[in-house]
């Protein structure tokens, strides 16, 4: 049995982070790019609200497709999808077409393999009857993929990106071909009966029904339902940072440093989710370190805005990736354990759907805010919102259980 779960683990560990490595290698110059070929900032924010309009339309159709497809077909799916997507912006030249496409597709591509991979893993430990802990599986998953992150967004950035700034995107595609293979040839498909029942001109019928599903769930499952309440305002914290460091941190300097700045922020990132696999009994602390989390996170983006010392700023920004980064490990595995469900990536998808609507009020919020005053008004508000927000649902989802 034990062998059985080291092959489990492998695979999981090896495809999770060649997928990463495909869209890290660009992650760290993509909005220099896109400013770089002729979009401007207003379409550069309208590239971001499609792709996650895009998430929010395709996450619970998704997740039916991983259960009625099959975890393989439906990784597959998202490798070659996403990879056209980045194909089609590699060949712009500034086009709104291009734009809009390549938003559409590398959505569509994120939306199958959210919650896919991970029911794939937590379907094939539960098989073997073992009491393998996932926060541990997670963590170590968390590290492989930040070490050969951080590796690959230096390269993308400083030197493919220093040479032109289009090579990491093509590059990201090529990885995430690659990564198609390794699906093809590590995941059996398990769901062959259900295949024959599913037809695409359902999907939408399915899609509403799924969602009364996830309502259902949402309605009768109350930790699940206080969990999903409590992480939704973190979308709105993560708006700014998450979107707008490049532009925020690069500046004018003509030569890309963005790619020095994330070897920094790939080892803040290694840190937080190696040490979240070193807290003992993690479980019984979930919640207060949840807590914590979200304090510290909203303090240190509010004042890295108002502090005019840039090295200061930067070490503030580290302090917020190193919290997010435990913080997600901690959150995803707390949903996958209170879902005792056989449509665990349709309930996933459900939340990722909820998720996808609060990301798309803060890109919204963000964006006029930064048009109309600048970024760091934008980030304190944010910041400081989803606090107000986030901490007493937290609270009330600790007292609750």
């Amino acid at each position: 049995m034990q062998q059985n779960i080291k092959i489990i683990k492998y695979k999981f560990y090896t495809i999770e982070a060649l997928y990463n490595l495909g869209i890290v290698i660009f992650s760290a110059s993509f909005y220099l790019y896109l400013a770089e070929i002729g979009y401007n900032l207003s379409e550069i924010s309208l590239f971001i609200s499609i792709f996650w309009v895009v998430s929010l339309l395709t996450e619970i159709p998704s997740g039916i497709i991983s259960d009625s497809f099959g975890r393989r077909n439906t990784m597959l799916l998202s490798c070659l999808i996403r990879a056209l997507g980045l194909f089609l912006l590699f060949i712009s030249k500034g086009e709104i077409i291009y734009l809009i496409l390549g938003a559409i597709l590398t959505s569509i591509g994120e939306s199958l393999k959210s919650g896919t991979l991970d029911s794939w893993l937590v379907e094939s430990i539960n098989k073997t009857n073992s009491d393998e802990h996932l926060e541990k599986i997670f963590s170590i998953n968390g590290v492989i993929g930040q070490t050969l992150g951080i590796a690959g967004g230096f390269i993308g950035a400083q030197f493919l990106g220093n040479i032109n700034l289009s090579y990491p995107v093509i590059t990201g595609g090529i990885i995430l071909c690659i990564t198609a293979f390794f699906v093809l040839f590590f995941i059996r498909n398990e769901n062959k009966k259900v295949i024959g029942g599913f037809k695409l001109k359902n999907i939408y019928k399915e899609f509403f029904d799924s969602f009364k599903e996830g309502v259902r769930y949402f309605k009768e499952n109350k930790k699940f339902s206080y969990l999903v309440i409590s992480f939704l305002p973190l979308t709105i914290i993560l708006a700014g940072p998450g979107n707008q460091w490049q532009l925020f941190f690069q500046h004018d300097n003509k030569d890309i440093i963005t790619g020095y700045l994330w070897v920094f922020i790939g080892f803040m990132t290694f840190l937080g989710t190696w040490i979240v696999g070193k807290i003992p009994q993690i479980e019984k602390r979930r919640m207060n370190i949840l807590i914590v989390n979200v304090i510290i996170n909203s303090v240190s983006i509010a004042t890295l805005t108002i502090i005019g010392n840039y090295i200061v700023a930067f070490a503030l920004f580290l302090v917020h990736v190193f919290i997010t980064a435990g913080d997600e490990i901690i959150r995803i595995t707390a949903l996958h354990k209170n879902i005792n469900n056989e449509k665990r990536a349709t309930i996933l998808s459900f939340y990722y759907t909820l998720e996808a609507l609060f990301t798309i009020v803060g890109l919204v919020l963000v964006g006029l805010l930064s048009d109309y005053f600048n970024m760091n008004v934008a980030w304190f508000t944010c910041a400081l919102l989803g606090l107000i927000v986030a901490l007493p649902t937290m609270i009330l989802t600790k007292k609750r259980g």
